[in-house]
């Protein structure tokens, strides 16, 4: 029988599909991972196997080959042969192709991805966006969660809002892999080379469990998640940290820092104790009061509403307080919360007030949990994920949560009306869970 591994087309095929790395050049090892993208610009992360000039081809045509090329950092030892790379000059609103480039050489073959651009800053539109928390231990255990969302082709946006891997700690050696281990899942693969990707951190994923800012190594925390997450900022120049702000149309997204500031959970709530840390604080109320969006996401790793663990902000009160207090005597309106960490999907109102939505676990196993007298939504089975559909073009914005279960699709549609956003209507709590007494309310 003739051997077919030695036949052209078989040897032709083969030359196609491996990497050149057999050869002695990097090749394109993961990614591309699409990172924060503006009306006029994105951000690209991408792994070589080994050091190489990383660059990108974007154009509006499906084959990107005569497209412009933009040129990124040196992937290096340093980095692990990891980088960024920024691609300029982009229209709003318009879909580009692109292909991902090491020395000059294509790195990918077709079909090549695309992503669209944002709108002009401050245009009415309509947004949809995925937000996840609580990816497990093995990169495995969100591989279906991924997959599940990676299948929604109706999704703008993706935020990552904490314990996205598991090492435990802030030694790099052990954030690497785990990080790996997330990047090459398949899912992850095909949704964040089309769907722009921004990330905060959790305890999990910047140290510890339930670590603060006294960690040990906190630094080196930092500069890997940098390396991995193509955010438009991380932190700001005297106040180092992963907040940033940044823009849909008008819609604006304030993702914070609970961890690299934070004091000590136990510690005495007696006017210095931070979860945010003074600069930071400062920054958020400058960003929510400079903010000419209509709705205002603000995004944490811990859960904001009253009933919670002692790792999230039921134990920050006096700072939780005087975030509310001042969004109330500014008059700002349309501010959601949103949150993970807590490895299962709830919606609150706050204090009778303020729409919390808290959403996991992609991967990680879920937790066993009863209704609080906040709740007005539950889920706690399965492999969880969400998606707000914002709709800006009406005088009041029209807004909808949608939460997902891996495998067996929408669970719920809750559509807000604008004066529930806004702590005007009182909305009806859940019933106290079977096996528990009825609380006071």
């Amino acid at each position: 029988m003739r051997n077919l591994c030695s036949s052209p087309v078989f040897l032709l095929v083969a030359s196609l599909l491996s990497p050149p790395g057999v050869l002695g050049e990097a090749y394109l090892e993961l990614g591309p991972m699409l990172g924060h993208v503006s009306s006029t610009e994105a951000r690209i992360w991408a792994k070589a196997s080994g050091e190489a000039r990383l660059s990108v081809r974007v154009s509006e045509q499906i084959d990107p080959g005569s497209g412009r090329t933009e040129r990124g950092s040196m992937l290096s030892a340093a980095s692990d042969f990891m980088g960024h790379v920024r691609a300029t000059r982009l229209k709003p609103s318009t879909r580009y192709f692109y292909r991902v480039l090491l020395d000059g050489k294509p790195a990918m073959l077709p079909p090549f991805p695309s992503f669209v651009t944002a709108p002009p800053e401050g245009s009415s539109g309509r947004l949809r966006f995925a937000f996840i928390s609580c990816s497990g231990r093995n990169g495995y255990d969100a591989a279906a969660g991924y997959a599940d969302l990676a299948a929604r082709t109706n999704v703008d946006l993706l935020l990552m809002l904490g314990d996205n891997h598991y090492a435990d700690s802030t030694d790099r050696a052990k954030q690497r892999p785990a990080y790996y281990d997330q990047r090459r899942q398949p899912g992850f693969r095909m949704l964040t080379e089309r769907i722009p990707t921004y990330a905060i951190w959790d305890d999990h994923d910047y140290g510890p469990n339930d670590s603060d800012g006294s960690a040990t190594g906190k630094e080196i925390s930092l500069q890997t998640f940098q390396q991995f997450w193509a955010n438009p900022a991380y932190g700001r120049a005297n106040n180092p940290g992963v907040h940033f702000k940044f823009s849909r149309g008008d819609v604006d997204f304030f993702m914070l820092d609970n961890r690299y500031h934070r004091s000590t959970n136990s510690a005495p709530d007696d006017g210095t104790k931070t979860m945010l840390g003074r600069e930071q604080l400062a920054w958020l109320k400058g960003e929510l009061a400079a903010s000419k969006a209509k709705i205002k996401f603000v995004a944490s790793g811990s859960s904001w509403q009253t009933h919670g663990t002692g790792d999230s902000w039921t134990s920050f009160d006096r700072e939780r307080r005087e975030i509310w207090k001042f969004i109330e005597g500014r008059g700002i309106r349309g501010v959601i919360f949103l949150s993970g960490d807590r490895h299962f999907t709830a919606g609150y109102q706050v204090q009778g007030k303020w729409i919390e939505i808290t959403s996991g676990p992609i991967g990680s196993s879920n937790a066993k949990t009863k209704n609080t007298p906040e709740m007005f939504l539950h889920y706690n089975e399965g492999k969880l994920y969400c998606v707000f559909d914002v709709d800006t073009t009406a005088s009041e914005p029209k807004v909808a949560l949608e939460i997902y279960r891996a495998g067996q699709g929408l669970l719920e549609r809750r559509a807000f009306t604008w004066d529930e956003i806004n702590g005007i209507a009182k909305m009806p709590a859940l019933p106290p869970s079977p096996d528990e007494p009825a609380r006071a309310q």
